[in-house]
Parts: C-alpha cells; structure tokens; sequence
C-alpha cells in the first residue's frame, strides 16, 4: 500500500440558484466529510442571506450586471412600455462547471439545469437533478420550461427526490424509477434539541411566509376559535416570517380578539431558529394546496420533531409523509379540525408527551443529517463513471 495516491475527492458543483440557504446546504456541508468536495453557484437577486452559508459559494454575476447601468435602464424602460424581456441569467456559468465531475442542480425547469446540460454536452459530466416539485406537467404551460423540463428527463444521469410524491411526480412524467433515488435532507439533531423544560403559558408556533398558500388565517381562526371554547386555557400565538400577507394577520388576530395572546416576529436568522422552536408547545404548518403548489417537504417539521415540539399539520403534499404517525393531521382549510388537534395537546399531557417523544424518535430513525448525508454521498459516487 506504500506510495499510492489517495482518492481525489469528487468533485460536485451544487446549483441551487438564488435559492442557496443554510437549512437547505446543511447535507451538503455534512457530505464534505465523506470524501466529496461540493461547492455551490448562486446569483442575485438573493432569496437568503449568505452570511449564514457555511458551505463553500461563488456568486456569478448575471448577464444584466455586465451590462452596465445605461443599459440596464434602457431594458428597464422598453420592459415596461414594450414588455421586452430582460435576462437575469447567471453569466459564464457554463465554462465555471468544467472542472467538475458531477452537477448537482435543482429542479428540471431552472436556467440552472439547462446551463448543467450544455456542460455536460461539452465536457460529458454526468448531472443530477433534485426535484421538490410534487404536481405531474407542472409549469409545462409555458413552452420554454416544458422544452426545459423535457430534455432534462432525457439527458439527466438521474434525479434525487426528498418524498415519494416528488418520485411519484416523475413517474407519472415518464421517467423510468430505476433513475429516482429518495434521500432525506436531514437535521442537525445536536443544533435541534429538546428544552429542558416545557413552555408556560403554552406557545403554539407557526413558522413561514406570510402568503396564502401558508395557511395562517387557519392557524388564527383555530385559536380564536380555541380561546372561545376553552376561555380558562392560558395560552400563546407565536407567528414568524414575512410575506404580503403579514399586516393583514395582524389585523385579524385584533379583530379576532387574540390580543395579548398573539406576537408575530418579521423574520429571524437561522441561528435562532432552535430556541424559537424550543420555546413552543406545539408547531402548526396548516398549509393550503392551490391550483400550482402544496407543500413540498416542510423544514419546519423536522425542526420542531427534534426539538421535541408535537406538531399538528394539514394533509398538503409532503406533509404526511414526513409526519407519519408522530403528528396530528387535518384536512386543508379546516380551522374547526385544527382548532380540535391544538385542544386534544393543550388538555392531555400524556397525549402531548406521546407526540413529543414520537417526533423525537422519528427524527432519529430517518431525518440525522449526518446519516443522511452518508446516503447521498454513496449516490454521488454512483455517478462519478455514468
């Protein structure tokens, strides 16, 4: 064994568009101590703060930054009174992927998998795509993402899915099972840890944009509704996030009579997530399907899971895989049956111990980051030759 070389690692260049963020990255970071060297290309506008990103990145300018300012404001002015388009696109991001040995890029209708099939059309690296997306033909409408979407799954090495139901999306597509391998994300079950104690008054959180597909007008009916039925049960309403639909909750937990019982916090930084989730009682994800999206996953499930949170959910998506048995489940849009599910945890502390404990052990049987990311490294590896 003197003198042999050891491994090069492989080589992974991770395309998450400007969607690059700490909870999403954090596999990726854990994959770096198994034998992989992963970096990732984002651009703006930034959807995330990329302080919190621990994972090597590079930004790439788009095309409409080299541009330079006057003409930008030209394309500005004929997209408003022409409807000329103006590209955002990432610039050079083709020739930045040569040096690799495996694409990792998201979603089949992004620029960004479109760039990572002209790579490998050049250089002949083997890309793998992640899809979130969980609705058969979505964005097909539209003739470029279909054009997109479609030699995606033709040229593709193959495709990682975090549900059944984003496998079950590919399939009904066309593409063969054989090239969809399913990986958990993952948490961080030593940033994510129970409290030491239980919170008093008890907080029911809901964490999340503040958009209507959320479903946070049924998490405030639920609770009104909860106040009004049990007055003698002490309670609080914790929302955080941001989004259009931010001062108008705001408005209905006053009109709704919530009063002191209900805060909302803006936005808050990842770092402190843990003890905003360590603080609550119960988390609530009451998503709403619409007519283009239901939820994808829920992040905010494993946090609270593993936080030793019970969590109560809508039927939306992912949500019930990712739940299973360790949660309660309502129909979406359902305030009286969400309402219900938060006053069956509030009044039984064996049922809420129950929950709590089933969370914690479903964290640690499928959703340890570290575990996790062992499983995507031996996919990564699957496509060093493909």
């Amino acid at each position: 064994m003197h003198g042999l070389k050891p491994e090069t690692p492989l080589r992974i260049a991770l395309l998450m568009g400007n969607r690059l963020n700490k909870w999403h990255t954090r596999i990726y970071l854990e994959a770096r101590n198994h034998g992989v060297d992963i970096r990732a290309f984002t651009y703006r506008p930034f959807r995330y703060p990329l302080d919190e990103v621990d994972l090597p990145h590079e930004v790439v300018p788009t095309e409409a930054e080299l541009r330079g300012l006057p003409r930008r404001i030209l394309e500005g002015v004929e997209n408003r009174l022409f409807g000329a388009e103006i590209s955002e696109r990432p610039s050079g991001l083709v020739e930045r992927l040569e040096a690799f040995d495996l694409i990792h890029s998201w979603e089949l209708f992004t620029s960004d998998t479109e760039d990572a099939l002209e790579a490998r059309a050049r250089w002949g690296t083997p890309v793998l795509v992640t899809v979130w997306d969980n609705i058969p033909f979505h964005r097909e409408e539209d003739p470029i993402f279909a054009a997109r979407k479609a030699r995606a799954r033709e040229e593709a090495a193959g495709f990682l899915v975090y549900t059944r139901e984003s496998a079950r999306t590919l399939i009904a597509e066309g593409i063969e099972e054989t090239r969809i391998h399913q990986v958990f994300p993952g948490i961080d079950l030593e940033t994510f840890k129970p409290a030491l104690s239980t919170p008093n008054p008890p907080c029911i959180l809901g964490i999340g944009r503040m958009v209507e597909e959320k479903g946070f007008e049924d998490l405030l009916q639920a609770a009104a509704l909860l106040a009004r039925q049990q007055p003698q049960l002490d309670f609080t309403l914790r929302l955080v996030g941001e989004g259009p639909l931010g001062s108008r909750l705001d408005q209905l937990a006053r009109a709704a009579g919530l009063g002191q019982r209900y805060r909302r916090i803006p936005s808050a930084p990842h770092r402190d997530l843990p003890d905003i989730h360590r603080a609550a009682s119960i988390l609530a994800l009451p998503s709403r399907p619409t007519s283009d999206w239901k939820e994808q996953f829920g992040m905010v499930l494993l946090e609270a899971m593993a936080s030793g949170v019970p969590v109560v959910a809508s039927r939306s998506g992912g949500i019930p895989e990712i739940v299973g048995e360790a949660g309660l489940l309502f129909d979406p849009g359902d305030f009286v049956g969400l309402a219900d599910s938060l006053e069956r945890l509030l009044l039984s502390q064996a049922r809420w111990q129950k929950f709590r404990q089933a969370g914690l052990e479903r964290c640690r049987a499928r959703f340890d980051v570290r575990t996790n990311a062992k499983e995507l490294v031996t996919i990564y590896k699957k496509f060093r030759s493909t």
